[in-house]
């Protein structure tokens, strides 16, 4: 069994919000945590015992999230529930354990969603098209700025168990220039390579700021791009997910981001427009004139950016306007501006 869609990032940019909302509705079924199959397990061939004694990074994440798994069950989960973990964490990974995990679907639309496989290569994108050729692909994106700091501040308060509060600016600047945080923030090209074996009418774009302001029509956009009935209500479509009590970010690391991205984000703006016309307005503000105070409201639509912007004789809108959808209408709509 292959799924019939597949999220593929990009991460933090509202992927955990879309996949809490899509596993309620009633039409669809989703594994309970990201698979990491075409990004990581699908060339490991370790088994369980390996993975209990090996002392690769792999081998220690997995026995972290076996960790995480049990305690779980010990707090009462299924018996169907525990089924399905035995088989995802104890089988040999192979294209066979992939399709299983979608087995329990009963009829429903399967999918997956894994913010890494935004960063694919073709050759892992050619094996994702081969294993599901009619999969329809689900691409979130975010104002690079706010993506990347929010990625560094996860990368400081989980993976290395410290507090992003107490971390320099010069570390996160130095944190910022990895090329994991290049490749998961390069969204045409991520757009480019997927766009070679899927069409264009396959590839659904969301931005996050619709998750903002337009969080109902946005899951209701997604559900009617995934032919699963698009009035079903999401018990809580404003509730957000994975929000820091920050509300602001270090001035020093947004003018360098903006720095960084400030080609990729002009080309964006050229191809969709629209709120990726405020995530440019935001970087060529930052750089032209850094703010003299030591942090920026954080997300930007809640900076004194978003409103000059709006006032600006450049700007496409003068308020929020959805513009979500798949990738061939959200390009057409630039074009008929």
């Amino acid at each position: 069994m292959s799924p019939d869609f597949i999220g593929i990032g990009a991460q933090k940019a509202g992927t955990t919000w879309l996949h809490r909302n899509l596993r309620v509705h009633p039409e669809i079924f989703m594994p309970r945590k990201e698979i990491h199959y075409f990004d990581r397990k699908i060339d490991d061939r370790s088994n369980a015992l390996s993975r209990f004694f090996g002392k690769s990074p792999t081998d220690e994440q997995w026995r972290r999230q076996t960790k995480h798994w049990l305690g779980l069950h010990a707090r009462g989960l299924s018996l169907r529930d525990l089924l399905w973990d035995l088989k995802y964490y104890m089988q040999s990974y192979d294209d066979d354990w992939y399709a299983s995990v979608f087995e329990p679907a009963r009829g429903r639309v399967t999918g997956e969603i894994t913010p890494a496989y935004s960063a694919l290569d073709k050759g892992k994108v050619a094996r994702v098209h081969g294993l599901a050729p009619e999969a329809k692909i689900i691409f979130m994106m975010r104002n690079p700025i706010e993506r990347v700091w929010s990625q560094a501040v996860m990368s400081f308060d989980k993976v290395e168990k410290g507090s992003a509060g107490s971390v320099s600016e010069k570390k996160f600047l130095r944190r910022i220039g990895h090329a994991s945080f290049q490749s998961l923030t390069d969204y045409l090209k991520t757009l480019d390579t997927w766009r070679l074996y899927y069409p264009e009418e396959r590839i659904f774009v969301g931005f996050l700021e619709d998750v903002h302001f337009f969080p109902e029509d946005l899951l209701q956009a997604v559900y009617d791009f995934l032919d699963v009935d698009p009035f079903f209500r999401s018990p809580e479509p404003e509730k957000k997910v994975h929000v820091r009590s920050e509300e602001s970010m270090p001035s020093g690391v947004a003018v360098q981001v903006a720095q960084n991205y400030r080609q990729q984000m002009e080309r964006f703006e050229k191809r969709f427009g629209g709120y990726a016309s405020f995530w440019r307005f935001c970087a060529e503000r930052l750089i032209a004139d850094p703010p003299a105070d030591e942090y920026v409201a954080y997300p930007l639509w809640n900076s004194r950016f978003w409103e000059e912007w709006r006032r600006s004789p450049e700007a496409d809108i003068r308020t929020p306007r959805f513009q979500s959808g798949p990738l061939s209408f959200a390009e057409l709509t630039r074009q008929g501006e």
